[in-house]
């Protein structure tokens, strides 16, 4: 009841501000109905006024659909002599109105959070179950509240042992969980509140599954679970029904025509917006060099594996002294923990390589802005999996055809989420994410992502 009261004053929110805007562009009065009228159906019919457990991102896909749907009424399918007087204004309406209801949206959902929140309960103690609390409760926009994880090790109900990340992060001093014994599962929900119970534990098998969804479903109403990860799962999966058989499709997405056009437009909107900036950076590392005695080339091409396996050669400012490949040799073989550390991530954290110049360029992520040329001439993407050199092929094993079956990008989902604070096996699982479920509401976000990333010197080194 509460969150459909919340829509409800969402929406009649919306109409009174749509209201004033619409009076003051001095638009017809006679068509304020049907306009009005369109608006609100496209957003309900988007789900914009379906208060589910979501982050903004998605959000943001639900209003960019029903202001497109709202704009392609006006401006294509009504005849040109309806509005004609004010059509212009009806089209600078929608614009102002989608900036205003994401902003809506975003701070009645802040506002009303502990009204609206459910308490939840998550039964797992591995990565993925600490990364869904994380993720729910640093989102404000999220209507879920994890109040603590459940450990299944200490109950004689299972017979498998799972991973226990989450004990692991409890030294950190901003660690804010409570970790519960699975026996006191019934007392817990109880004592805390509890409303809903997700189950994020892919690696179980199908009776200890069986038991966990079977004890949650006589105790909360809402039940969530994470799939095993089969790398078929996708956004474009479905569930239907057969006449009481359930069938889940899982089909391998593949981007639409539309989307890989829209992707080449953005592509080259943003890579001629870089390439305007490549010269005062160059002007700036050229002097740093110069001041360290650094006489060589600020630029340097480097040998990556392109698109289904073309070479790729990419721009790059050299952020590394210019005998970079000898020095590194010298010292993995001289100290067996850099060995090691390279083996693990194919990086160095206190790399003797960088330059001063390079430290900052790396730290700003300015030393990939000469591939803004790669972007422009069409070898790279502006989102895509990073390219790689060939010898970390090897780390995508036999799923390296699918690897490269998307166009390397000067940034991705990898890059967005963590880029060197995450191992190489985690670098894979996030690229083949992207090339799962590319599309363009997900380019665009990354972008944001990424800028943000870039403002913040998150993830850089």
């Amino acid at each position: 009841m509460r969150r459909k009261l919340y829509a409800v004053l969402l929406a009649l929110l919306e109409a009174i501000i749509y209201y004033y805007i619409f009076v003051a562009l001095d638009i017809n009065l006679g068509i304020l109905r049907q306009s009005l009228g369109l608006y609100l159906i496209y957003m309900l019919m988007c789900g914009h006024y379906s208060i589910k457990d979501t982050l903004i991102w998605n959000e943001i896909k639900h209003v960019t659909k029903a202001t497109a749907f709202y704009l392609i009424t006006y401006i294509i399918i009504l005849p040109t002599s309806m509005f004609q007087d004010k059509r212009r204004y009806l089209v600078f309406l929608a614009i102002i109105m989608y900036f205003i209801t994401i902003f809506l949206s975003r701070t009645l959902r802040i506002v009303f959070r502990k009204f609206l929140v459910r308490n939840t309960l998550v039964i797992g103690t591995g990565k993925d179950a600490l990364d869904y609390g994380r993720t729910l409760n640093n989102n404000r926009f999220a209507i879920t509240r994890v109040v603590g994880f459940v450990d299944m090790n200490s109950c004689s109900k299972f017979d498998q042992q799972f991973n226990n990340v989450v004990d692991l992060e409890k030294s950190h001093k901003f660690f804010k969980y409570d970790v519960f014994k699975y026996q006191d599962l019934r007392k817990i929900v109880k004592d805390k509140h509890i409303e809903q119970i997700s189950i994020i534990e892919p690696d179980m098998d199908q009776k200890t599954f069986d038991i966990a969804m079977e004890d949650a479903s006589q105790l909360v109403d809402h039940v969530k679970y994470m799939p095993e990860d089969n790398h078929m799962m996708n956004f474009s999966s479905s569930i239907r029904d057969f006449d009481g058989i359930l069938i889940i499709s899982a089909s391998r997405r593949k981007p639409r025509a539309i989307d890989a056009v829209l992707k080449r437009m953005m592509d080259i909107f943003f890579s001629l917006i870089g390439c305007l900036f490549i010269l005062p950076i160059a002007v700036v590392v050229k002097i740093m060099n110069l001041a360290h005695g650094d006489h060589a080339s600020i630029f340097y091409k480097q040998k990556r594996v392109g698109r289904y396996g073309r070479d790729l050669n990419v721009y790059k400012f050299r952020s590394m002294v210019p005998n970079a490949e000898e020095v590194l040799k010298d010292i993995l073989a001289k100290d067996p923990e850099k060995r090691a550390e390279w083996e693990r991530s194919a990086k160095l954290e206190d790399d003797p390589r960088v330059t001063a110049a390079g430290k900052f360029l790396r730290k700003t992520s300015l030393d990939e802005f000469p591939q803004f040329i790669n972007v422009l001439k069409g070898d790279m993407s502006l989102i895509g999996p990073r390219p790689v050199i060939p010898e970390e092929l090897e780390w995508y094993g036999d799923r390296v055809t699918e690897f490269l079956s998307a166009k390397p990008g000067l940034t991705g989902y990898w890059a967005s989420h963590g880029r060197s604070d995450v191992d190489y096996p985690e670098r894979c699982d996030l690229e083949f994410y992207y090339v799962h479920h590319q599309s363009i509401f997900l380019d665009l976000q990354i972008v944001l992502r990424t800028a943000l990333g870039v403002i913040f010197g998150e993830g850089a080194r």
